[in-house]
């Protein structure tokens, strides 16, 4: 007869209470918590495949020049508003750096290098991974056509003007300061010419006194020394 007695009837031992600090198993959690917790789970991996799926139809648009203004409208307002931790959108804004270097119309190489700059400032980055993307503007510093060498310097621009001046001071001033003064003899297009000119006095108006005085230490040598 034991066996058909009602579960209502039966006694079930507490748990032991927790001692302060310790989780609560989860068998002891309360089944609603759990399932808010699992619920939760389903739409933030729902989110994430949302975006990755974005950013590669985004990535695909940047290809096709009619399709590009939009394309980068998208990815600023969705994915760079939402801080979208993804290695797809590190990849995209990558192609958003090529992209203006190469655009032959201005105002998507003046969108890309916003898109591009917003990037490093507002995301997380290695300090390696910084670098890249610091390095990739000044390795075009000498692209070939003159519209793509106005877009990085423009990007540069925004760099000097953006970047919190103590990054500028310790880790970025020197790379970008020695790569846009050896460009500066070599630029046969005026207005580049002229952009190097104020790039360089901005740059150096924001590395403050004992920065400048350590950039012109590197460039003097460099500068008498024979060609």
């Amino acid at each position: 007869a034991q066996w058909f007695s009602p579960l209502g009837q039966e006694q079930t031992p507490l748990p032991a209470l927790m001692k302060d600090g310790e989780p609560v198993p989860a068998e002891v959690r309360p089944a609603a918590t759990q399932g808010k917790k699992k619920k939760a789970k389903i739409e933030a991996v729902a989110k994430l495949n949302f975006f990755d799926a974005l950013v590669t139809h985004i990535r695909t648009a940047l290809d096709q020049p009619s399709l590009q203004p939009s394309a980068l409208q998208l990815l600023r307002r969705v994915l760079l508003r939402n801080r979208v931790l993804s290695g797809a959108v590190y990849q995209c804004v990558d192609a958003v750096g090529e992209v203006m270097v190469t655009a032959s119309d201005r105002r998507i190489s003046q969108q890309c290098a916003q898109v591009y700059v917003d990037f490093m400032l507002d995301y997380p980055h290695e300090p390696r991974a910084l670098q890249q993307r610091l390095q990739h503007l000044a390795g075009n510093l000498g692209y070939a056509e003159e519209g793509g060498r106005r877009a990085v310097l423009n990007c540069v621009y925004l760099v000097v003007l953006n970047f919190p001046e103590a990054e500028l001071r310790s880790k970025w001033g020197s790379l970008l300061f020695l790569a846009l003064a050896a460009r500066l003899p070599q630029e046969a297009d005026p207005t580049a010419h002229q952009m190097l000119h104020v790039l360089l006095k901005n740059l150096l108006g924001r590395m403050g006194g004992g920065g400048r005085r350590r950039l012109l230490d590197m460039a003097l040598p460099w500068a008498a020394s024979p060609k």
